[in-house]
This record gives structure tokens, sequence and C-alpha cells, in this order.
């Protein structure tokens, strides 16, 4: 009986085994269909995929879509630019007529905000948010890049073509008189971080807070703005690989201009310079361009995330490796980055750990080997017949060869930033959530730097090594409590609300030591204790920190989307400040009026979202303040006998202050947001007064009222005020092609309004080095009650006379031309900033043209003051350019050097094809794109670019940037830069 059935069975299985194969593919259907909007037309390019598979297609010219091999258990998920997504269950259906609804995205958009997300919708703030997709494609040299001239209001400039060097930011105008005061990093919720740690291909968002009633949350660090920087995480729908990669060429810009051997030795003859001692050199050296090059960088960027119901990650890895256009510039970076997040218990229970670090070696230029480009004649060759350099002609124009310099000499640092972060957060009841944080970070910075003996940098020292070491150590503990509620019928109403608490501390030290007089130069600065000579205050060491305490709150309530107020406050407790100011309180509200959501409103179609917006806060610089600053310090001033015993002696170097505190900004902000024409158009319109008061500065006192003759005190006042322009613009949005333009303006008006009071007082404060030969010690630019930071302050000059003199201005009135005839010639600030994006689609193509520039803006051409002419060094080379024999007297700071910096630039332009991968099963995503930045720049300016740093750290600026608007005569030229690119899923 067995051996029968055994037998049926055998009989009957390949019966089995097709009625199993035919039912499976009766489950396996292919499906087809057309995707149409609202208004019935056909859409084109539109994702069409198997939802949580990388099964997928786009439809065709006719909005049609087929695939193949779809379970008819499975579902359908559509999407497409501009539209809701949409997920559709198969349920054995073969065909299907999909529309798409218009996406009201710009309202029900996650916006990331201070210790928390809101929708756009709800945000009473001014807040500017920019996701990935508009950030600037190409090479990017940290997350600010990815900014310039997104924002309106928010003014990041490069001044240079050093790519060691991060960009500068300033949002809606200087308010401090000591130390830069750029926005606050936040960089996933922990705040003061710093862009260049973070690797661009690792951020998912960058948000804005601009104006104080949405940044007063971080209190006393806030005044200058907050940037929120959003990393990429995991998703628990599937696991994902992910590469992107580029290459990228950069050219010189834009170069100096100078004057070639047959013109150099045609205008010494017509100056009468004898030069006939020189006909032995028949060089004809371009110095520019030997110094520079054409620099290659590449970039590797690696990451996997994915996740299950429980869990998410993400790990990443990043290399850059960047060749600078000069010779002795590059830089290489590893970037590393995991996040995990774990629920548990019902998913009540939620634990983050996050780690990052950074490992970069850079090697940065000696700027002022630039100065020697600009003198070297062009007759000189960079290298002698036997192939050493050419080491100059014993004349006092020789100032060395830079090109040996470049070669010989070197200032390189590893800068190594490890940070790891844990958090856990439980829900106690429905709504109500609390969260602790812990992070610890360590930045360690080794620089070294060599000036060889067998070059003009280090002869006169017989060479020189320096080495220091640097290292920062922080710590930082947060407890959060949040409350979500909605209530009322339907939940019209809304409240979420936040209380916290902040510790945290900073510990920095650092050790430097300098030596000179070397036998060898074959160690370079390695071997340091070779150097013969060390003297006393070359080797120094120093350790110091401080802590901060802080508690805050926020609240935030709303009426079914209509009426939305918050409000927020937070006291911070810091070191820094002296004994009678240990706390500050920074407070803020702010409301919201949703227009289109009233009743009078549902006839006006046109309208999707109207809003007006009001808020008022207060927030603060610490910045500007070192530790210790409040107290009276002590420092060695020589030494005495007693006893005949040689002792140290001390003085007072440092006057104790205890109502030391922190700059205070109060900011009234109005704004009006719109969305219309089905969200065709949308954007904001902003107006905001921005009052700084006890601005930080270090007045002269008299002794011996005070033992030391300065102390800083808080005393000045500044305001700000302006108006912004937000509009984005979707000008063709059809099956074939789609066009968006997005537009945004700036205009900030500055003045200074108060420097002293009945204690500490101070006239005009005279700042800015130009640092033309010729006229040292002379200033540029003057601060003064009444007047806006960045004025220049100069001999007004109105042309030349017929025998090449300056004519000078008497403003004086006194028939002689001294420093009493400076007036205002000019402000560096400029009246408008803007910013012009423009994004296509068609098919499988998609392109950007980004234009951003300055108007009304001037610029002190220092190049062309020093090297316009060669009167005051006979012989030396000078650039090719009319006031080479036009004028004949040494270079003056005057305002003839003073030129409108009115610009537009084509900043960034870029095209990229994304594959059809359908058929690849391993492939989600494949996209190559060519991106050029820099590539032309409209401008009267006479200069290398109009586009000069806000500050130069020079001692009478004191990093504030209040002597902007000069291009230093050492300038580095800036790269255009060519980028081929490849992104790939899997």
């Amino acid at each position: 009986m067995k051996k029968e059935m055994l037998n049926l069975l055998k009989g009957m299985m390949p019966i089995l085994i097709w009625a199993i194969s035919l039912n499976l593919f009766a489950q396996n259907l292919t499906v087809s269909g057309t995707v149409k909007d609202a208004g019935g037309e056909l859409l084109t390019g539109v994702t069409v995929r198997v939802q949580g598979t990388s099964t997928g297609t786009v439809t065709d010219a006719d909005g049609r879509f087929v695939l193949q091999n779809v379970p008819s258990s499975a579902s359908l998920e559509i999407s497409y630019v501009g539209m809701q997504t949409v997920i559709i269950p198969v349920d054995g259906r073969a065909a299907f007529d999909i529309v798409l609804e218009e996406d009201a995205e710009l309202l029900q958009e996650v916006v990331v905000v201070g210790y928390g997300t809101q929708t756009r919708r709800e945000i009473t703030g001014s807040i500017a948010n920019v996701s990935e997709e508009h950030f600037n494609k190409g090479i990017n040299r940290d997350a600010s890049d990815l900014l310039q001239g997104k924002v309106a209001g928010l003014i990041i400039t490069s001044g240079s073509g050093d790519v060691t060097r991060s960009s500068q930011i300033r949002l809606r105008g200087t308010s401090t008189l000591q130390n830069d005061q750029g926005p606050m990093i936040v960089i996933d919720g922990i705040p003061g971080g710093d862009m260049s740690t973070v690797s661009p291909s690792d951020i998912e968002s960058i948000s804005v807070l601009k104006d104080a009633s949405s940044a007063a949350i971080y209190g006393s660090r806030a005044a200058g703005g907050v940037i929120l920087i959003t990393t990429k995480r995991g998703s628990g729908a599937k696991n994902l690989m992910q590469y992107d990669g580029y290459v990228s060429m950069d050219v010189v810009a834009n170069k100096p201009d100078m004057m070639n051997a047959a013109q150099w030795r045609a205008t010494n003859r017509e100056l009468n310079n004898d030069i006939s001692k020189y006909d032995s050199y028949r060089a004809d050296t371009d110095w520019f361009g030997e110094m520079l090059r054409t620099g290659i960088s590449t970039n590797h960027s690696l990451s996997l995330s994915g996740g299950g119901s429980k869990h998410n990650y993400r790990a990443s890895y990043t290399y850059l490796d960047r060749t600078g256009i000069a010779r002795d510039n590059d830089m290489k970076r590893h970037s590393f980055r995991f996040q995990l997040q774990q629920r548990a218990i019902d998913d009540r229970l939620r634990v983050g750990l996050t780690g990052s670090g950074n490992l970069s070696d850079l090697r940065f230029p000696f700027a002022d080997d630039f100065i020697l480009a600009y003198n070297m004649p062009p007759v000189f060759p960079v290298y002698n017949e036997d192939g050493s350099y050419f080491t100059g002609a014993n004349n006092n124009y020789d100032q060395g060869n830079p090109v040996q310099n470049q070669d010989q000499n070197y200032r390189k640092a590893s800068n190594n930033y490890f940070y790891g972060a844990g958090d856990l957060q439980f829900d106690i009841a429905e709504g109500l959530n609390v969260k602790a944080s812990l992070y610890k970070s360590r930045f360690s910075n080794d620089y070294s730097e060599w000036q060889d003996s067998r070059n003009s940098r280090g002869q006169g020292n017989n060479g020189l090594a320096v080495r220091q070491a640097r290292k920062w150590d922080r710590e930082l503990m947060e407890w959060t409590a949040n409350y979500q509620s909605n209530f009322g019928g339907n939940g019209s109403h809304k409240l979420d609300a936040i209380m916290g608490y902040s510790w945290e501390n900073n510990i920095f030290s650092s050790q430097r030591s300098q030596a000179t007089d070397f036998i060898v130069n074959s160690m370079g600065a390695d071997n340091i204790q070779s150097g013969n000579s060390l003297k006393i205050g070359e080797v120094t060491s120093s350790k110091n920190g401080y802590k901060l305490i802080s508690f805050f709150g926020r609240a935030h309530y709303s009426y079914q989307d209509r009426y939305m107020v918050t409000a927020t406050v937070r006291r911070d407790g810091s070191s820094k400040f002296g004994q009678n100011h240990k706390w500050g309180t920074f407070p803020s509200a702010s409301a919201a009026w949703g227009i289109s959501q009233e009743s009078f409103m549902k006839d006006v179609s046109w309208v999707n979202d109207l809003k007006f917006r009001v808020g008022y806060g207060v927030t603060g610089n610490q910045d500007g303040l070192q530790p210790y600053k409040s107290l009276e310090l002590y420092s060695a001033a020589g030494t005495y006998y007693s006893d005949g015993t040689q002792l140290v002696a001390y003085k007072i170097s440092q006057n104790a202050n205890p109502d030391l505190k922190w700059e205070s900004t109060a900011m009234l902000n109005v704004g009006l947001d719109f969305s219309l024409f089905n969200n065709r158009l949308s954007g904001t319109i902003e107006w905001y007064d921005k009052q700084t008061s006890d601005m930080l500065y270090t007045y002269n006192v008299s002794t011996p009222t005070y033992v030391y003759n300065q102390i800083q005190a808080n005393v000045g006042d500044m305001s700000n005020k302006g108006i912004e322009l937000l509009l984005n613009i979707d000008v063709v949005k059809n099956r074939r092609f789609t066009y968006t333009t997005s537009v945004n303006l700036a205009h900030n008006k500055n003045k200074v309004t108060r420097l002293s009071n009945e204690l500490y007082s101070t006239g005009r404060i005279y700042t800015g080095d130009p640092w033309i030969r010729g006229a040292s010690g002379v200033t540029s630019h003057v601060v003064e009650v009444g007047y806006p930071i960045g004025q220049f302050y100069m001999l007004k000059c109105t042309g030349l006379t017929q025998d090449g003199k300056y004519i000078i201005e008497d403003i004086s009135g006194d028939g002689q031309i001294t420093d009493d005839d400076r007036t205002y010639v000019g402000d560096s600030q400029p009246d408008l900033t803007f910013g012009w994006n423009n994004a296509f689609t068609w098919k499988n193509w998609d392109a950007s043209i980004f234009f951003r520039g300055t108007v009304g803006n001037k610029v002190l051409n220092n190049p062309r003051a020093a090297y316009g002419n060669n009167t005051y060094i006979s012989g030396a080379n000078a650039l090719n350019d009319e006031l080479v024999t036009t004028l004949s007297e040494n270079s003056r700071v005057t305002s003839f050097y003073l030129e409108d910096a009115s610009h537009i630039r084509l900043d960034n332009m870029a095209v990229g094809y994304s594959f059809n991968t359908q058929s690849i099963g391993w492939l989600e995503k494949a996209r190559v794109y060519l991106a050029g930045q820099n590539l032309f720049v409209i401008t009267g300016y006479k200069g290398l670019d109009p586009e000069v740093e806000l500050f130069r750290g020079e001692p009478t600026d004191s990093g504030a940037g209040l002597s902007p608007g000069i291009e230093p005569r050492n300038y580095m030229p800036k790269a255009r830069s060519f980028t081929f690119g490849v992104n790939l899923t899997f």
C-alpha cells in the first residue's frame, strides 16, 4: 500500500509543480496605466515603483507606464516633483488611471527649529530652510559653501583661493566691535559646532534661524543668528548603499596682468631708468604663472543605511583630496560618521548613538610670497642654467624667488576632531516624553612651520621653525521634557511645549615653541631642538576654560492653523561673565495669523496660503569674552634682587571688571509668507529692526585710577535695519519640461549709535591697514557714532594732474593737505545682496544655473595702489596699467583706488542625467553630472575679484569686520572649478 502511494505521488509531482508554477505566475501581473494631474494633463517622468523594492519605471512622453512581474498583493508608489505621493494597492488589477494632486509641500514641510521640529505652516519666527536638492552643486570646502547665496540676508564670502580657508559668514549685518559674530552652528542638536567637521555629503538639510524670536532659545550665543545642520539618517524601509564621487579641476580664475619682459624694458626706458646692467637676463618670466597651477581634486563618499521595524542606522565615510591652485596649498580630509537608533518597549523608549570623526592634513600658503611675484622683474629666471634656484641680483627691489620659497618653506597642520553622543528618550504618557543627551568631543591641532635658510624668507634667521599643539575638550549634558497635545473639537487646539537644562564645560590648552639658527635644513621643523637660538618668550604654554549652565523653555500654541503664538525664554550662567552679571535672561515672543485659513478667504481660490508673522526677542553674544577677562591678571615684568637673590617681578596686566557681561541684541521682525496660484508662486517678505547694546570694546583708561591703562567694558550700541524678499516661481510645469526660478534680495542699513558712556569713552576708532608701501601706518576706515561700520575714511582724490600728481580735495580749507583733510568717501557694505537660482528638468535631464551678487559696495583696490606703478622702487615690475607712466608720485591711501564693486557672478551651473535603472535589479539610482563654479563675473571693478573678505584679522580690526572691503596686496587668486560627478544608490 505504501509503495502504491509513493508511485502515485511520483506520478502527480510534475502536475503539482506545473500547478504551483501556474498559480505563482498568475499572482505576478503586468500592470500598465497613465498618470495625469488634476487638470487632466498627462505627466511625463513620473516615478512608478513597486513599494519597498527597487522595481520601478517612469512614465513616457504620453504619461504611460508598464511594469512586469508585479505581485498581485503589492502596492504601487507613484511620486512626482510638486505632487502628492500616492500608494495604490494592486489587488490583482492590471490597468490604472492615476490622478496626482498638487502637493502643499511648502506648508507641510518639516523644518528643524531649536530643540525640535515644526511644519512650515506652524512657524511664527523667521526661519529659512534649504534642503539637499537645493544645495550648491560641485566642490565644496565645507557646509557653508552649500548655502552661499541661497538665503536672503546671509552673506557668505570666500575672499581667497586658499583651499584650507573657511568662508566668512554674517547674518543681517555687523553687530559687534570685537571678534567675529558669525551665526552659532548647531549640528544634530549639538550647539557650538564647526561647519568644517561635517562632510557636505552627510547633510540632509540646513535651517537658518534669522530673527531673535526663533534664536532666543540659544541665549547668549545666538546674537549672530543660528544655523541648524541636520545630517542624514537611516530608514527602516530598506537597506541602501550610496556612493557619491567627483573629480574636479581648478584653474586660475583671474591673475594679475603684470608687464612682460618687453613691456618692462620699454617702460623703464620711458621712465629713464638705467637697466643696462640687467641686459644679461633674457628671461620672460610670468611669476604668477609659475606660482600657480591647475588643481585636481577628488572626493569619494560611501554610506550604508537601513534598518528594521525597531531600529535604523547609517554609516558613512568621505575622503577629500584637494590640490589648490598655489604650489604650496592643498588638503586631505577623512570624515566618518555613524548613527544608530533603537526602539523598545512598544516604541516608547528610543536610544540613539552617534559618532563622528574628521582628520585633516592641511598645507597653508605663505600669502606674502605673492608680494614677491608683484615685485620680481620678468627678466629674472626661476632657475639658473644648472637647475638651481635663481636667488637674485642683489638689487633693492629683489626680495626673493617666490617659487623657491613655495618649494622649500611650509606651513602645515594636522587637525583631528572626534565626538561621541548618546541620547535616551522615553514616552512617559501620551504626548509627554523626556530626553537625556550626553556629548563629548576633542579637537586637536598639530601645527608646524619651516622657513628654510636657503631662501629669502628664512635666510635672515638662518632657518626658522615653529611647532604648536592645541587641544579643545568639550563636554555637554542636556535634559529636556516635551509635551504635545491636540484637544478641542477635531483637535483644533494644539499645544507644544519644551523645557530643558544644559550643562557645558570647555577646556582649552596649547603649547608653542620657536627656534632659529639651524645648521641643516633637511629636517625642517621636525627636529626643532637642533636650532641653536631659543629666546625667552619663544616657548609658551597655556590652559583655560569656561562653563555654561542654562535653563530654557518654549511653548507653542495654535488654533486651527489660524492663530499661532510662541514664547521662549533662556537663562544662561557663564563663568566668562563678571561677578555682578553671572546670569543673563533672553526672552522672546512671536505670533502668526493664518489669513488664508479664515472663512472669508475660502472663495479666494488663487491664494493657497497667506500668513502674517511678528516676533520680538533678545539674544546675546559672549564670543567677544575670553575666559578670565573679568578678573585682575598679573604677568612677569623683569626681575629684581632681594637679599642677594634674583626674583621675578610681576605687574598687573589686566584690570578687573566685575560688570563685564554679554552683548545684547533685541530684534523686531515682521514677515508675510504667501503661496499663490496653485502654489506656483510662493515667497516671503520680511522687515527687521535689530538693536545691539552693551557692545564690548577695549577702552583706554587713566592711571592711577586704574592700575593698567586699558579695560574691556560693555558700552556701545549699534543698529541694523533691513528688508528681505524671497520669491519661488514654477515658471513652466508640464509633462515634458519644468522650469522653476528662485530669487532672494536683501537690504541692510547699519549704524553705530553709541561708543561712550560716563565711565568709558573713545572718539573715532581708526581701523584698517591697507598696507601700501610708502604709506605705512595710514588707516582706511573709521568707526564713528552716526555712521555705519565699513565706512572708508581717507583723502578724497578727484584725479591726477597732467604731471601725474594726485588732486586731493582740501576738506579743511587751510591750503594744505594733511590728515585733517580725510573724509568719508564710500561704504564697503552693499546696498543690496541677491541670489538667483534657476532649475530645469526635461525627461531624465536636470540642470541648474545660479547667480549671486551685490549692488552699491566699494572696494579698495590695494594691489593697484601698491603695484600700479614702480615709482616707489625703481625698476620693480608693475601691473600692466596706465598708472605705470601716468602716476609720478608714490602711492597714497586715497579714494583714487576706491572702486565700485557691484557685480553679478555666475556662481554655479550644473547639468545631470539620471539613468533608467529598472532593468538593473541591484541598482536603484544612477546619476552623472557636470558642474562649474565661479564661471564668470560681470563688474566694473578693476581688481582680481570684487568679493573680498569681511574681516582680515588685523590688530585694528579685532576680527569683527570693522575694515571690510580691502583687496589685500598679498591676495591669493580664486579658482574656477569644473567638476564631473556620479551618484549611485544600490
